[in-house]
């Protein structure tokens, strides 16, 4: 290989190697998670998430703390008005968050998003599965809540529109149009099954 391949070789693995540094700086620039802000001598830790409920309503999570943290979920759906509500917890009364905080805040951002009752329930805790047999302290629990309800789960409520069949349909002629004789009364029972409720 001549010189100016070689040179050329050379330059080109330089290049490339600044091109994947600088692409691992802006995914760490990227990444979720935490950050530290500077407010006069302290150091107060953030940790922040998004997400979306079952009734369509857009979440903003936000953690602040340096011991005692305090978490602020603000929620809107639309231009409907929205809710919000304060969590608090002492993650460090939770020997496991020492040797693995990265993976406390992830499962702290997986129970806020699968919470049935979010910011409606004093008793529900926002837990991190790595604090299992932590004090009570280590789990966000719910202080405070805005003046507007927030939407609980909506179940589906029965109408008295129900319908009462006064007379038996018989089965067994369609059964044995489309099944055949042999197959005849499995069919009906089948049809008799599917169609109970219409007459």
């Amino acid at each position: 290989m001549s010189l100016r391949g070689t040179v050329a070789l050379l330059l080109f693995l330089a290049c490339l190697s600044q091109l994947t540094f600088a692409a691992d700086s802006i995914r760490g620039a990227r990444r979720k998670g935490r950050r530290l802000e500077s407010r006069g001598d302290k150091n107060i830790s953030v940790h922040k998430g998004l997400f979306k409920t079952k009734s369509k309503a857009q979440c903003l999570w936000v953690a602040r703390g340096e011991d005692n943290y305090t978490m602020t979920v603000t929620c809107k759906r639309g231009n409907e008005d929205g809710f919000s509500c304060k969590y608090t917890a002492k993650p460090a009364t939770c020997t496991e968050y020492g040797s693995n905080p990265l993976g406390y805040w992830k499962q702290i951002a997986k129970s806020v998003r699968r919470q049935k009752k979010l910011c409606a329930d004093p008793r529900a805790l926002i837990r991190a599965g790595i604090c299992k047999r932590a004090p009570l302290d280590a789990h966000f629990k719910l202080i405070e809540t805005s003046q507007e309800k927030p939407p609980t789960e909506k179940t589906p409520t029965t109408t008295n529109t129900t319908r009462q069949c006064t007379e038996r349909t018989d089965h067994s002629e369609v059964a044995k149009e489309m099944c055949g004789d042999s197959w005849a009364s499995l069919c009906a029972f089948v049809f008799t099954i599917i169609q109970s409720g219409d007459c």
